[in-house]
């Protein structure tokens, strides 16, 4: 079978187990299935993306190692040449972009968590590990106070006084849908031929960023809602 196993930050892997649906129940244990690779969704498109043979120029000095963890990607649709270009010859910069591109959603998802907790009159804290719980994520995955220090200096909170105007939460367009890449394919594809491999993903990352969180497109929000 035509594979590879993508390196990953641990919380990461948690993050797109929930988003990508990779996990079953067999017997009376959960069990992790790899990710069949596809276009249709923003984190799939973006990982094609990236597995395509980059220019020589497009690398990334970045250190990638943190990312420990493991997603297990299955090519089998997908021709041979990028099967080819990925035999032992993932880039750092192809690590680096798909890791920092599903962080963002992760850290945009958060921010907007914890708005909705403090609107509601949680604390920080309570709505910060309630997030992680969601998603199973643990101190060794990442540690709380990194992400309360993220909140703190990110998230727009509004500050706790009385009569005090709320804060602007994340934008959200609900009408958009996840589908609608689809229709974007053909006009992100045709860049392909003019840009780098550089300017071609950020194209596309672009494009992606502004989807709706993904946090809408889990069943479990939805039951909840």
């Amino acid at each position: 079978m035509k594979r590879i196993d993508f390196p990953v930050k641990p919380h990461i892997l948690k993050y797109l187990v929930v988003h990508l649906k990779l996990q079953r129940i067999e017997g009376q244990e959960l069990v992790l299935e790899d990710y069949v690779l596809s276009r249709t969704g923003r984190f799939g498109f973006a990982l094609t993306q990236l597995l395509r043979k980059p220019a020589k120029s497009a690398r990334h000095e970045a250190s990638v190692e943190d990312c420990t963890a493991r997603l297990g990607v299955n090519l089998r649709n997908f021709s041979a040449p990028y099967y080819d270009l990925t035999q032992g010859k993932l880039s750092a910069y192809a690590v680096f972009q798909f890791n920092d591109f599903v962080d963002d959603f992760f850290r945009a998802e958060l921010f907007w968590w914890v708005q909705k907790a403090v609107a509601l009159r949680s604390t920080i804290k309570d709505a910060i590990y309630s997030f992680m719980a969601f998603y199973d994520i643990r101190e060794e995955d990442i540690a709380y106070e990194t992400l309360r220090k993220d909140v703190q200096r990110n998230a727009d909170l509004p500050k706790r006084k009385k009569n005090q105007p709320k804060g602007k939460n994340f934008s959200v367009n609900m009408s958009q849908k996840t589908g609608g890449l689809s229709r974007k394919t053909g006009g992100l594809s045709r860049k392909m031929g003019v840009l780098s491999h550089k300017d071609t993903f950020a194209a596309v990352r672009e494009e992606l960023m502004k989807l709706p969180l993904p946090l809408f497109e889990t069943q479990f929000f939805y039951a909840g809602a």
